[in-house]
């Protein structure tokens, strides 16, 4: 019949001796956030990605390379290239039209405004799941807690049933009861611990550090009322949303791409210099100047169509997004509310009430005026209130971290 609680006693210790050995990393959620953001293979991509739109950036305004071209004209058959007729070194530049250069510029900007706020709006993704995680952690650490406290209580009653028992005060069975409650939370407490074990994993993966690393978390799970109302949410997030402003940025690339398109039509400037000699005597300067003629109306025409389609394609976009994430930020308000609701539920009747009913309860047990099956039910609703309790404010915090982010589109 002992062969249980020792197995539970030495599962329990083998999780709770796992990371021995190991020096535990300790972590403020600053510091698990600044980690976060220095090792996380979404924020590097992104400020890659910064890198190369600058350098698109330089070829879009990076004007045609010159041409140098070197002639010998009216060579007789047979004869070499001293005897050439004329000589013609030149060198020839092409230019477009000023307003092109600026219209290219532009574009280009755009694409590092662009890429600018893409790594803001991973950073704000980012930061709201170490958050998550940070928190799921510090709730199942709590959970952990609570449990092992009830079990402390569990194993008193056990021994006050036990002592009643040979009292002859109660019937064996009490006893048996008692046992089976330890059990059962011992139980809960392997659960609770495999479900530290995962959550610690993953935050250790989100912070680019290996899963197994033994960690150690300063912030306690804390609740502080959230004073906004929707109204004021919904602007401000509206207002910092790095994805409304890559719509809005993409929007104006596509504007001027298609001005930059309609401006085919405009010719462009060849400049030619160099110099010329006729019959073997000596080099005399020359100069010429062109322009392209947009001959082929087709090719200018097909890019105007191209450039208005997207530019209406992105206000599209743009307008389709702004409805959903109004959507979600409204939706992530009245989650974050009713948890807000819960936990000040708790916190200002519940754990109070619970906590007197225990001391009252331990207390009328001492003196027979109630039974154990009675003082039984009181451990259970205590241990029942405070696990629901830390749900709840992991639930809050949770729902803080999702409220912040509703503004943005994760893909």
């Amino acid at each position: 019949m002992a062969v249980k609680p020792v197995i539970i006693f030495l599962t329990l210790l083998l999780l709770s001796t796992d990371g021995i050995g190991q020096e535990k990393q300790t972590y403020s959620l600053a510091e698990a956030i600044d980690l976060a953001l220095r090792n996380n293979p979404d924020v590097l991509v992104a400020q890659k990605e910064i890198e190369a739109a600058k350098g698109r950036k330089l070829q879009a305004v990076s004007p045609d390379q010159p041409e140098l071209n070197l002639a010998w004209e009216g060579i007789e058959s047979g004869g070499s290239f001293s005897k050439a007729k004329e000589r013609n070194i030149t060198l020839s530049q092409n230019l477009e039209f000023p307003s092109k250069f600026w219209l290219k510029r532009g574009v280009g900007q755009r694409e590092v405004d662009i890429a600018l706020e893409n790594l803001s709006r991973i950073k704000t993704l980012v930061t709201a799941r170490v958050k998550s995680a940070y928190y799921k952690v510090k709730y199942f650490d709590r959970l952990f807690e609570t449990l092992e406290f009830t079990l402390g209580l569990l194993n008193q009653f056990r021994d006050a049933t036990l002592f009643k028992y040979q009292a002859g005060e109660l019937p064996y069975f009490e006893v048996i009861r008692a046992k089976v409650e330890i059990a059962k939370t011992q139980n809960e407490i392997i659960e609770a611990k495999k479900e530290l074990l995962f959550s610690q994993t993953e935050f250790n993966l989100i912070l680019g550090k290996p899963g197994s690393e033994e960690l150690k978390l300063t912030d306690e799970l804390t609740f502080t009322p959230f004073q906004e109302s929707k109204e004021q949410t919904l602007s401000r997030l509206t207002q910092q949303s790095k994805s409304l402003s890559i719509a809005t940025l993409t929007r104006e690339r596509e504007a001027k791409n298609l001005s930059l398109a309609k401006s085919s039509f405009i010719p462009d400037l060849s400049l030619t210099g160099g110099m010329l000699s006729e019959g073997g005597q000596g080099y005399i300067p020359s100069f010429g100047v062109g322009i392209t003629l947009p001959l082929w109306w087709w090719n200018p025409k097909g890019q105007i169509q191209e450039n208005r389609a997207n530019l209406q394609i992105a206000e599209t976009r743009k307008q389709a997004l702004e409805r959903i994430l109004i959507g979600q930020i409204e939706r992530a308000f009245d989650l974050l509310q009713a948890s807000q609701e819960q936990v000040e539920l708790f916190e200002k009747t519940l754990l109070k009430e619970v906590d007197e009913e225990l001391k009252a309860g331990i207390n009328s047990y001492q003196y027979n005026q109630i039974d154990a099956l009675g003082l039984l039910d009181i451990y259970r609703t205590n241990k029942t209130t405070k696990s629901e309790y830390y749900k709840t404010l992991y639930n809050y915090l949770s729902a803080l971290a999702d409220l912040e982010v509703a503004g943005e589109i994760s893909e």
